[in-house]
């Protein structure tokens, strides 16, 4: 592999008796740039003033190469990707190539090698014994680091952790949240390694490895034990579907048979429905507009958080709300307007096109290559609010309080058993499993008369300030 044997000669070339600055052009853009190498005749036959005279020539090239490179794609973007492509021709070389191929392989790894290690490289003064004061161009750590691991990638030494994760990731059918758990475990693992410095490589992380990650994870992290095995559960599918495709990971899954043991006991309290007097906190509390249009959504439909905020103007026909699948629906559904949400559905919609959002001030995601659910901003201002407002319950041993927006539908189907509505009715306003397959597969469901006089028997609490008498259910606490 050819190297640069004389740093005090780097970007330098005697050419008839005079050094000239050379700065090779990397193949992508060659046809861009017009060039193989960039050349300046420095006019000079001294090596001492060649060295003076370099940097502004090299820094000129430099420029020119990084705006060529910005318009296909910026360097080292996609160097893993390109990494493993080269590794699969090094297997076909090692079978049956010839020295000439070799050589043309080795300079084509050399010369990306060289790209990653020298870029946003500084200039610092040095006084060689022989030039005296110069200035020679030292490599980033973390550059030199990205440019080694690339070069053990192309020949098929080590495999990056990462390297198969957004292949892993395209395959899976799950949500956006679960997409993220996997995302966020494998950052978890990679900087477990850091701190350890153990490389990020599949071959690095055996059974020893991915016991001692855990233990840290678990010790360490701050996280429950529940929290914990999520995270260590996304690791353990992620490396067996890596197991058969990736020759790295052929040994099998080393994280199948962790088990995270603890003495904590599991709270018995459950998430639960609001109360009426909290209802009615909320409803008469400090909300922003939205906000409590949202509520009363909630309120009056069972909907969960994201399948309201992805409402839009068309999914108001009829006097319903359209709701998306969601969890293990197979289908969107109707829910029909309850009377008190008329006037709240005919000022969302008035003056907006039928694609229009119906709730804009929480609008999609924007950061490209996000997993978070268009719900999660509003999930974070709903928090905030209901605690404001006093309407919290945490118990030792629980992560997150016993009230929530989901609380909002817990609410709704309670008061629907309670004015007397049909278990299957409940079922098929809500979205859950009506219990038998005659039911769930061969029905179409009631009829939209039916659920509207099931839906008007809701009755929100009363928001005059008035008295509330909660409803003493068969439930004990």
């Amino acid at each position: 592999m050819p190297r640069q044997a004389d740093p005090r000669k780097a970007y330098l070339e005697l050419h008839a008796a005079s050094w000239r600055v050379v700065v090779f052009v990397p193949a992508s853009v060659r046809a861009a740039i017009g060039a193989t190498k960039l050349v300046h005749n420095l006019g000079t036959d001294s090596l001492r003033e060649a060295n003076v005279l370099k940097r502004p020539h090299v820094d000129r090239f430099k420029r020119r190469i990084a705006a060529a490179l910005a318009n296909v794609g910026k360097p080292g973007a996609d160097d893993l990707h390109l990494a493993a492509e080269l590794a699969k021709v090094a297997r076909e070389l090692k079978r049956d190539g010839t020295a000439e191929e070799w050589n043309d392989f080795d300079a084509a790894v050399y010369e990306r090698h060289a790209q990653i290690r020298w870029k946003d490289s500084r200039w610092i003064p040095v006084v060689d014994p022989e030039l005296g004061p110069t200035e020679v161009e030292r490599a980033l750590p973390e550059q030199t680091e990205k440019a080694r691991l690339f070069s053990a990638v192309a020949h098929g030494r080590v495999t990056p952790i990462d390297m198969k994760h957004e292949e892993y990731l395209r395959s899976l059918d799950v949500k956006d949240r679960t997409l993220a758990d996997d995302t966020r475990a494998l950052r978890m693992l990679k900087a477990w390694c850091e701190r350890h410095q153990t490389p990020a490589t599949v071959e690095a992380i055996d059974i020893a490895a991915a016991h001692a990650f855990v233990d840290e994870l678990v010790l360490g992290s701050g996280l429950d034990r529940v929290t914990c095995k999520k995270y260590v559960g996304r690791l353990s599918s992620y490396w067996q579907w890596m197991a058969p495709r990736l020759p790295a990971a052929a040994s099998g899954n080393v994280f199948a048979k962790i088990v995270i043991r603890g003495s904590r006991q599991k709270s018995k309290a459950k998430e639960r429905a609001f109360t009426d007097r909290e209802v009615a906190d909320l409803l008469l509390g400090p909300a922003t507009p939205h906000m409590l249009d949202l509520m009363m959504i909630g309120a009056l439909t069972g909907a969960r958080l994201d399948a309201i905020v992805d409402l839009k103007v068309a999914d108001t026909d009829h006097d319903c709300l359209r709701f998306k699948a969601q969890k293990r629906e197979t289908h969107a559904r109707y829910v029909p307007v309850h009377p008190d949400l008329r006037e709240v559905v005919a000022r969302r919609v008035a003056g907006r096109g039928r694609d229009a959002d119906l709730f804009p001030e929480w609008p999609p995601v924007r950061k490209a290559g996000s997993m978070r659910e268009r719900s999660f901003k509003t999930s974070n201002h709903f928090t905030a609010y209901r605690r404001t407002v006093g309407v919290e319950e945490k118990v030792d041993g629980k992560r997150r309080s016993l009230v929530n927006f989901h609380s909002f539908r817990r609410w709704f189907i309670s008061r629907m058993e309670q004015a007397g509505v049909a278990e299957n009715m409940i079922a098929a306003i809500v979205g859950h499993k009506r219990g038998s397959i005659t039911l769930d597969v061969y029905s179409e469901g009631p009829t939209m008369r039916a659920a509207r006089r099931a839906v008007a028997r809701i009755k929100l609490p009363p928001l005059d300030g008035s008295a509330i008498k909660e409803e003493m259910g068969l439930r004990a606490p």
